[in-house]
């Protein structure tokens, strides 16, 4: 099989584990690479297999399903892709999925004994290729149910192992002076009693459960880098979940922050600056491989972007020249199912108060249930109080007389209700609603006036949330905050606000691929309509020109130039 090297050289420049390599080093590493073609359905590896190599996709599709209890997609992989690997690692591995051509695909291979040489050669991609192998792995092991079919996890992977030693510490301090003091008590104050020894043994088992508990904590925060959007996850157990994100089109620059420790251990604080505002990823090891990486993915963003308009050029002529049926608009990219989620508990909670809905294409927020308690607290209070002590008076334990309980019951009891049922309603009137085109504020008190303010999604400067204590920490609500123009608007205490911030950096993104869709679209059309008006032209003027007329018995010259190199050996 033969790729022509400069696309080869391309490929492997534009990959960040070859990213401190000069020009003539990669040229080292084409030397030793090697092409296959594989058709449609053709299976590249096996799921059990030996790792034989490690692949580049010059051109074509492929899949990697993953067996356990099922098939499973895992990725699919288009050109500049990277996969296999498992091939990364020093020692020997099997595969993990099961790779397999959706179409003719060709691709470059690495063996094992060739990367084994180049890491032994050039000792400054060993990094970049365990960082690789390290977040496959990772990926392997975790439930991912917000990735899209088709997106593929380049890097993952949690904070920096020292974060997780200064977490531990206070906890080991506390609990060691804990352990001093009751074997202190046990062998001096108290010898005969068994009382510091079964003290000393629930200190103990108390130390398991709290160093359980922070490095769960740990654990469950990430940093994820795929060849759609940039994500970060954190988890308190227990509590809430969240996620913040960005797709790769809309990341304007990654810059990295670090301190004189960090640059000893290797760690450091990216800094994925959007149109939204800032998402940091934190103390991440190795960041500037990172970044690298992050940069490769948005290269590879834009280059498919760039192929993709190209392809649609190529239809619109052809639809002009030929006179085809075709689509009108460049197709929208494909739509990635996000979700911030809360724990059980607080799903429920949102679906019961209905906190989130979906009508005709359009995203309507309420204020967190948490808001209607306080809202209504205080009626509730007085309703139970009321309850409480009619009761005791119909029992005569409150000498009133029954007669009296149930006046106070009946006078009471309904101007309560409606005051409950006006602090519910007026809850229930305040929403934020998220259209294809706008986003809107709407105010509405019981029996007075609503006010509702709208402004266009196209408008929007940036999107940021916070949670301002820790009722809202815990119960995962808080306010998004969102600049148009000189105004801001305010989503107030609505439910998972990272989610809305999503939801609404998202809708951003779909008008504005719409809009410039269809200007991309447009401009098509006028390319088109000058390409159809020249060729009609040279039609006719080639008609009425006998001299470059062509005899009918004569058929079109050959041409004698030899053809390129075929594709397939």
């Amino acid at each position: 099989m033969q790729v022509d090297r400069s696309e080869v050289l391309d490929i492997l420049r534009q990959c960040h584990i070859f990213h401190r390599l000069t020009d003539e080093q990669l040229e080292s590493v084409t030397d030793r690479i090697e092409a296959f073609l594989y058709e449609e359905k053709q299976v590249i590896f096996a799921q059990g297999s030996a790792a034989d190599g490690f692949f580049f996709v010059v051109s074509g599709r492929v899949r990697l399903e993953r067996t356990q209890k099922k098939v499973a997609d895992y990725a699919v992989l288009e050109s500049r892709d990277y996969f296999g690997d498992e091939a990364l690692a020093e020692k020997p591995v099997h595969r993990r999925t099961t790779a397999t051509a959706l179409s003719e695909v060709i691709v470059l291979r690495l063996t094992p004994d060739v990367l084994s040489a180049l890491r032994q050669e050039f000792p400054e991609i060993a990094l970049p290729m365990r960082v690789v192998l390290n977040s496959y792995l990772l990926s392997m092991n975790l439930k991912m149910d917000w990735r899209a079919p088709r997106e593929v996890v380049h890097f993952i992977a949690r904070r920096h192992w020292l974060f997780l030693i200064l977490k531990l510490l206070p906890a080991l301090a506390v609990e060691a002076l804990f352990i001093g003091v009751l074997v202190y008590l046990a062998i001096v104050v108290l010898p005969d009693s068994s009382l510091p020894v079964i003290l000393l043994g629930l200190t103990l088992f108390g130390l398991l459960i709290w160093l359980g508990w922070l490095v769960l904590d740990w654990a469950n925060d990430y940093a994820v880098v795929t060849n759609r959007r940039v994500v970060k996850l954190e988890k308190v157990l227990l509590v809430y979940e969240s996620r913040q994100e960005v797709p790769l089109d809309a990341v304007l620059a990654d810059d990295l922050k670090t301190d004189q420790i960090g640059r000893l251990m290797d760690y450091g604080n990216i800094l994925v600056r959007t149109y939204t505002g800032v998402i940091v990823l934190n103390r991440l090891a190795h960041p500037q491989q990172v970044i690298n990486l992050i940069n490769e993915m948005r290269g590879r963003k834009k280059f498919h972007r760039r192929s993709e308009q190209l392809d649609q050029i190529d239809r619109t002529i052809r639809e002009r020249i030929e006179h085809l049926p075709g689509d009108k608009g460049m197709p929208a990219p494909a739509d990635v199912p996000l979700h911030v989620k809360a724990g059980a508990l607080q799903e429920w909670m949102s679906q019961l108060f209905l906190l989130r809905l979906e009508e005709d294409g359009n995203i309507i927020y309420r204020t967190h249930w948490f808001l209607l308690l306080k809202k209504t607290g205080l009626p509730l209070f007085l309703t139970f109080i009321l309850l409480i002590g009619v009761f005791l008076i119909w029992l005569n334990i409150i000498p009133f007389g029954a007669s009296t309980g149930t006046l106070l019951f009946l006078i009471l009891g309904p101007a309560l209700f409606l005051w409950l049922l006006y602090q519910y309603v007026d809850w229930r009137n305040d929403r934020y609603i998220i259209t294809p085109e706008l986003i809107m504020d709407v105010f509405k008190k019981p029996l007075g006036t609503e006010e509702k303010k709208s402004a266009p999604l196209r408008n929007i400067l940036s999107i940021d949330y916070e949670r301002k204590n820790l009722i809202a920490l815990i119960f995962n609500f808080g306010t998004v905050y969102i600049r148009v123009g000189e105004s801001t608007f305010t989503f107030d205490n609505v439910v998972n606000p990272a989610e809305v911030q999503r939801e609404l950096f998202q809708s951003f993104m779909e008008l504005k691929q719409r809009d410039e869709a269809r200007l991309e679209q447009e401009r098509h059309d006028q390319m088109a309509d000058w390409i159809e008006r020249y060729h009609n032209y040279i039609g006719g003027a080639t008609s009425e020109n006998p001299l470059d007329e062509i005899p009918e018995d004569e058929g079109p010259v050959e041409d004698d130039q030899p053809e390129g190199p075929e594709r397939a050996s």
